[in-house]
């Protein structure tokens, strides 16, 4: 079997090795691009387009060489068949790379005895890149894109909690809905009956 990593995006994004360790990248930027193109990997992008994303604040020619790093550094880790180039333009093309938001959106989130539950957060939550202001305002269209699911998902995995009975569980996760939702009713409601079945009906 060929070597499989995962990309995390719900929460802080992690790349996840073959071997199961977190992998490290010692430039923000690297990782942003890794995430958009994993993400956007059905569509082709051009290199001025993916210059502009990251390294809007450098001249044309620096953004650019900036981005033949970044794909660089992309081809060091995945090996050369990671994107499929053009003068101009360029496509995710590596396949053995398996993404959180493949389970959100096909509702696997609860695990079974063989897989755990999907750990389930905001896209790309907490995870800010100095000077790229077109990634960030993408990142938050993404962001409201994944919610209705993310909602969905955390709505789930806190029904479960409560047949479980765990009411530390079930306000963790009421917390994380109104980290990204404050007016959340599902939200406020599961804080309520957590602070009663830990018999802390005051709260």
């Amino acid at each position: 079997m060929e070597p499989r990593f995962q990309l995390r995006c719900l929460g802080a994004p992690v790349l996840i090795g073959p071997d199961g360790q977190p992998i490290r990248f010692k430039v923000r930027k690297h990782l942003a691009l890794l995430v958009y193109l994993a993400v956007e990997s059905k569509a082709r992008h051009r290199r001025e387009h993916l210059a502009e994303l990251l390294w809007a604040n450098l001249p044309e020619a620096e953004g650019r060489h900036s981005l033949a790093t970044a794909l660089s550094m992309l081809r060091a880790r995945f090996g050369r068949d990671v994107v499929e180039s053009a003068r101009d333009d360029l496509r995710w093309a590596y396949t053995r790379l398996e993404l959180d938001l493949d389970r959100l959106a096909a509702g696997s989130v609860l695990g079974d005895d063989v897989t755990p539950s999907l750990a389930v957060a905001g896209f790309v939550d907490g995870f800010e890149v100095a000077a790229a202001a077109e990634f960030m305002l993408w990142r938050e269209r993404q962001r409201a894109r994944w919610l209705p699911l993310v909602r969905d998902a955390l709505i789930a995995l806190m029904d479960r909690a409560r047949r479980n009975g765990d009411s530390r569980q079930i306000e963790q996760l009421a917390d994380r809905m109104l980290a990204l939702d404050d007016l959340s009713e599902e939200a406020v409601r599961a804080k309520m009956e957590a602070r009663a079945f830990a018999g802390d009906r005051p709260a």
